[in-house]
């Protein structure tokens, strides 16, 4: 890693892609957003209004783009208003908003899901112990505070708000995160499964399904500021998931087509990327790519202070900084050591020019997932094209991105000067360019069943998978209350000492279908420390959270651009999936163990 390290700080790379057959383009979507509300009150007003706050560390610019034109208001009138304003202090602010606009959030209701049950059938029956049956019946309850639907002016007048128009109820994270998240999804609908609330489930990958026909992929969220990046490639998944539950072959009948639809978004320019081996192999990879440079709409004021730290940067520099800034929003670990040349300086983020071990192996998944999908459906043809790109996949990310020396995968980094030109970006493979510092995205693409592909014999996969939890164990990220995210302390939200609950379950699910003794036993016992931190910190706080410190049974996490959150819809949704794939003993404690 020494010469990633090693590169200049600020060394701009490539240019802004546009993708000529999306309806996307940056200037498209500008052109959207300067027409709609989330604009109208300037970028230049979210700054007056921190000023203002005297560095509240509650301050957030997001309940201010989400703000909703009131019904008796007009944009122009708001847009003059706003003009007229002689000053801009904490009173003048609060009677614009209140004149012009309606509270963020108010476009969504409760909805009352009729597959709600207080006492669902079969509900955990692994779980034997009282205490902790009680408990995942009040995380099971939480669903109906999480579960919205849009009211139907949003679809009616939609220019008056930033939500996009969603056909079905959906379930929130939580807190300031009031709208459906695309990789959030996947584990409130494992949750949800359990809950036996299949009608809800199917109707957020519905939800998701819809998005990518209008746009060509899932947006990051449900807002029109969401709309220059996606997220984590998970809709696959969802979708099999549900199927799994329920056998409805009309829902893989309608999503084989829209999957390959989102697999073309990843693996087109400017997410490809070719990396020639030295054989002179040329491997097709994905990384993310946002198609934004300016400051997002939601975090501006934190986007733009973090580009003027930057002493003499160009224009150019500024606009690059700004994509990898957009580009971290849409891997989901916003942000991270791991993005940055500097691992504690987020102008340093490099994120566009990194191909991530964990983004390719979930594209594999969904290459799997679309084949076997279309074996369901009798579609021997596209069965069999993407059987073959998963194949080339898996030996890519074997060429390029596994390590074998450490027994784990590692994201490769693009030298700062990789050709642009074309319609994707080659590079020459170097070894030093792989990042070995202790990540959970590096053990991440065992729950793709990439060893399992990998290893035909049952005694070589063995080897292989007990290899890899060796390396986990050795990596420092196993802390007494579940995974942490990578071994470096920060301050930013996904670096140590915070434990995400998307990364605890892909490992320890991961592990459990390895199915050696050693990754079974390993995959439970990492389980049973993170449910019982979130029990532990239920117990003390009422509430569910999106982050924990590992280091501590029962305490919530930190950092980051944002006070933390509570709800929370995939920690919800973990913690349930966990006890529904390994119970609990009637006599197996639930109290934090002394030394966690």
């Amino acid at each position: 890693m020494d010469l990633v390290r090693a590169w200049e700080s600020h060394n701009y790379a490539c240019p802004q892609f546009k993708r000529e057959s999306s309806k996307l383009e940056k200037g498209e979507i500008r052109q959207t957003t300067s027409n709609n509300t989330q604009l109208t009150i300037s970028n230049d007003n979210k700054s007056a209004a921190l000023n203002n706050s005297g560095g509240d560390p509650a301050f957030d610019p997001k309940s201010y783009i989400d703000l909703s034109l009131r019904k008796d208001v007009s944009l122009g009138q708001a847009q003059s208003a706003y003009a007229e304003l002689r000053s801009i202090t904490n009173d003048t602010l609060h009677n614009y908003i209140a004149q012009h606009f309606d509270e963020a959030g108010s476009e969504l209701e409760l909805h009352p899901a009729a597959d709600f049950a207080a006492a669902p059938d079969e509900f955990l029956p692994d779980v034997k112990n009282a205490q902790v049956l009680a408990w995942a019946h009040d995380v099971h309850a939480i669903w109906r505070n999480l579960t919205r639907h849009e009211t139907p002016e949003v679809a009616a007048d939609n220019e008056r708000f930033t939500m996009v128009p969603l056909a079905n109820a959906f379930v929130i994270p939580g807190s300031r995160f009031r709208e459906i998240y695309y990789w959030d999804s996947y584990w409130v609908i494992r949750g949800l499964l359990v809950s036996r609330m299949h009608e809800t489930a199917r109707g957020i990958v519905d939800n998701l399904l819809g998005m990518v026909e209008t746009y060509g992929f899932v947006p990051n969220g449900a807002r029109k500021y969401y709309l220059n990046r996606s997220q984590p490639p998970l809709l696959s998944q969802m979708v099999r998931a549900v199927y799994e539950a329920t056998g409805d072959a009309r829902l893989l009948e309608r999503a084989v087509p829209i999957l390959i639809r989102e697999h073309g978004f990843w693996t087109s320019a400017p997410h490809s990327v070719g990396v020639v081996d030295a054989h002179g192999t040329v491997h097709s990879l994905s990384r993310y790519y946002a198609n934004w440079n300016t400051p997002r709409p939601e975090s501006y004021v934190y986007d733009r202070a973090v580009a003027e730290s930057v002493a003499g940067a160009s224009e150019e520099e500024t606009a690059q900084l700004y994509n990898d800034i957009a580009t971290g929003a849409e891997t989901g670990w916003d942000f991270s050591s791991r993005w940055m040349a500097d691992r504690f300086n987020l102008s340093t983020l490099r994120t566009s020019r990194i191909v991530p071990a964990d983004l390719n192996a979930l594209l594999f998944q969904l290459e799997r997932n679309v084949a076997h999908f279309a074996r369901l459906l009798a579609d021997d043809g596209t069965a069999a094209e993407f059987a073959q790109h998963a194949e080339r996949r898996k030996a890519a990310i074997e060429a390029v991105l596994w390590n074998d020396e450490a027994k784990q995968w590692n994201d490769f980094w693009l030298p700062a000067n990789a050709s642009c030109s074309g319609p994707t970006t080659t590079v020459a493979f170097d070894r030093r360019a792989l990042n070995t510092d202790a990540m959970a995205s590096n053990f991440v693409p065992l729950w793709t069943g990439l060893v399992a592909v990998s290893q035909e014999d049952a005694d070589d996969r063995t080897d292989a998978v007990d290899a890899i939890v060796a390396a986990l164990e050795r990596s420092g990220l196993l802390q007494p209350a579940g995974i942490a995210t990578t071994a470096t302390n920060t301050g930013q939200q996904w670096d140590f000492p915070n434990g995400w609950a998307p990364l605890q379950h892909m490992i320890i699910e991961g592990l459990a279908l390895s199915n050696t003794a050693k990754a079974r036993a390993t995959a439970e016992e990492l389980a049973v420390r993170w449910v019982r931190t979130n029990h532990a910190a239920f117990v003390s706080t009422g509430a569910m959270h999106e982050k924990y410190d590992v280091r501590r049974c029962g305490a919530a996490g930190g950092g980051g651009e944002y006070t933390p959150q509570t709800g929370f819809g995939w920690s919800n949704g973990v913690v349930l999936a966990f006890l529904d794939q390994f119970g609990w003993p009637e006599h197996r404690d639930l109290a934090c163990t002394p030394n966690a």
